[in-house]
């Protein structure tokens, strides 16, 4: 029994939090062509935001030669988190003689916040990407083509919403503008908000959602209409505790909660809430980003 209540209490131990973590890609600005990363003379192909980096790995940033590269309108450039709080900014001009090399970091062994971000840099990788060919797609193309109005956001019809007194944040692509968006109660036909918007993206003001399912649908000023489902409860939100007790900085710790929780069945409409609130940050962006086009951690 005694041995058995040590070997329980070591295997706490192992599980919880460092309280430390090793350097980790903050946030990017540029596309993948602009930054090689190097460990042990191998080019790294799966890099992106929010991705933790080892001892001795080599960074170059390259030097923009497209004008879609500069997002924006800044030079390409990679921040790293490093392992006591700072943040390491490189650009063209810190690499372009010599490589910048990860400094040694007070972590000897992975923890569990490293397995979370290594498990989620696969998905930022992939919306990193996606958003840079979006970008040189609009910058190539234009936008004066009139698209099939779409809203991807409520994907599955199993979007769940913590129900209250609350502001809510919606997007759509394409159609023809404006657009008159409409939020009511399935049960008895209520409408919550009813506005109109020469945008693709809407915020409504603070407003007492009950628990429920609810209807949205947004009309473009053709006629073609979309609609979308999401349902108002008061579970509690499954949000992971190391990321929460962890040493991150706080935009990547709300990011990455929002990118856990949208990860759960049903909670990525909640989820898109949440990051939609974190501005002028790359990877919360990205997040936000790919809800709206459907795609989940």
């Amino acid at each position: 029994m005694k041995f058995n209540k040590i070997a329980t209490y070591f295997f706490i131990l192992w599980l919880m939090p460092t309280y430390a973590n090793a350097v980790y890609i903050y946030d990017l600005n540029g596309p993948p062509s602009a930054f090689l990363i190097k460990r042990e003379g191998q080019k790294l192909h799966k890099i992106g935001p929010l991705k933790p980096l080892q001892v001795g790995d080599k960074i170059t940033v390259r030097k923009p030669t497209h004008d879609f590269e500069h997002l924006p309108n800044k030079d390409n450039f990679i921040t790293l988190a490093l392992d006591d709080g700072r943040l390491k900014t490189l650009t063209y001009a810190d690499t372009q003689e010599k490589p910048y090399s990860v400094p040694t970091t007070v972590v000897d062994s992975p923890n569990l916040v490293d397995g979370i971000m290594n498990s989620f840099s696969i998905s930022f990788n992939r919306l990193w990407k996606n958003h840079i060919q979006a970008i040189q797609l609009y910058t190539q193309d234009g936008n004066d083509k009139i698209i099939p109005l779409s809203m991807r956001l409520f994907k599955g019809n199993n979007a769940k919403l913590l129900a209250g007194n609350r502001a809510l944040h919606l997007a759509w692509y394409d159609g023809k503008p404006p657009y008159q968006v409409r939020i009511s109660s399935m049960a008895d036909q209520t409408v919550i908000w009813n506005q109109k918007t020469q945008t693709t993206e809407i915020h409504f003001e603070k407003q007492q959602i009950a628990v429920g399912r609810y209807q949205v649908v947004v009309t473009d000023s053709q006629g073609a209409k979309v609609t979308g489902e999401f349902t108002a409860v008061t579970e509690a939100l499954p949000l992971s505790p190391e990321i929460e007790q962890s040493r991150l900085p706080e935009l990547s710790k709300k990011t990455l909660q929002a990118a856990w929780l949208a990860k759960e069945g049903g909670w990525h409409f909640e989820a898109y809430q949440q990051v939609t609130k974190i501005t002028g940050y790359y990877p919360a962006q990205l997040v936000k980003l790919g809800l709206e086009r459907g795609k989940r951690p």
